[in-house]
């Protein structure tokens, strides 16, 4: 009985010794919440690339406005305008420009140039379904906010350029939207996968609603045509650190969508709030001394529970052997 019990205390104490070394060789990831203190003039990047289908980079602007009322964002020479055949293939590239409303303006709008002697060649951008992708990135207060892609800027001449500009095909693809350095959340994907969500809109596609559609929508709103594509997103700054101490700064967000009919110009909106508090993943591994706490508990609690077992079966033999020899077993 002896051996038997020694046998498995070894087998056992060799078990739980191989876990608890798997722990300590293991790199686990942990988090953490705080609130973080903001700069006052603290930017956040915005990258962006979204593909219109059959609408054409002529009639497309790119508006950015904040809580704050602030027209300073750095966008100039960030983005950039792509325009497609309706096969999408790229026909060529342009730098988008940027310029201000005015001071007195709440927003600052960055629009494609349009001269009007071009019109025929806009209404045949726009007949032969040409597309455009809107790409790059731009910097913005850390307030909330929104950047959206429209035809606003060109409204007062989409009427003689587009007769039924009511019917604009606004269908489109987001091809990816994050926020801070792409750089770092590339790396961050490839680090720390599952830890957090930083592109959860990538690849999504919106498509205009069927007729039936719009016409359940006109008997609510006669004058509901257009569609307005709204993505509403909660964005967490988010800090990952690795066991070498490198610290990564990038956001994590979480996204809805929702698609709305209205008589105004078709457009795409991102919508964006910021959380006040940040969260922290890092990487940790467990000391070496906690390592050897717990193994000498091991030692010490099989040693521990080998002998009260062995003393148990010991004085039950001991019993059964004495209750034998006096012939009392049965």
């Amino acid at each position: 009985s002896g051996a038997l019990i020694s046998v498995a205390t070894v087998i056992f104490g060799l078990s739980l010794f191989m876990s608890e070394l798997g722990v300590f060789v293991r790199v686990q990831l942990k988090n953490e919440m705080f609130i973080a203190d903001s700069s006052p003039n603290e930017k956040m990047q915005i990258n962006l690339n979204v593909t219109i289908h059959q609408l054409p980079c002529a009639v497309l602007s790119l508006d950015a406005m904040d809580v704050m009322g602030s027209h300073e964002v750095e966008i100039h020479g960030n983005m950039f305008k792509d325009r497609l055949t309706p096969e999408g293939k790229m026909i060529s590239r342009e730098e988008m420009k940027g310029s201000h409303l005015g001071a007195f303006s709440s927003f600052q709008r960055f629009s494609f140039e349009y001269d009007r002697q071009e019109a025929d060649k806009v209404k045949e951008m726009i007949a032969a379904k040409e597309g455009c992708r809107v790409g790059g990135f731009l910097k913005v207060n850390r307030v909330p906010g929104n950047v959206h892609i429209s035809t606003h800027s060109y409204s007062h001449m989409l009427g003689s350029l587009f007769p039924d500009w009511r019917n604009l095909d606004i269908t489109h693809t987001v091809n990816h939207l994050s926020f801070g350095n792409d750089t770092d959340i590339q790396r961050v994907r490839n680090r720390f996968r599952g830890a957090g969500i930083v592109a959860p809109l990538d690849g999504v596609k919106q498509v205009p609603p069927t007729p039936e559609e719009k016409q359940a929508n006109k008997k609510s709103s006669w004058l509901a045509d257009t569609v307005i594509y709204e993505y509403y997103t909660r964005v967490v700054p988010t800090m990952y650190v690795s066991l070498t101490e490198e610290s990564i700064e990038v956001h994590q967000f979480t996204a809805n969508m929702n698609r709305i009919m209205n008589p105004q110009m078709p457009s795409i909106y991102f919508r964006y709030d910021i959380s006040p508090v940040t969260v922290k993943f890092y990487e940790a591994k467990e000391s070496f001394m906690h390592f050897m706490v717990q193994v000498c508990a091991i030692i010490g609690g099989i040693f521990t529970v080998a002998g009260l077992v062995d003393a148990v079966v010991h004085q039950s033999i001991k019993h059964v052997t004495k209750k034998a020899q006096l012939g009392k077993l049965t």
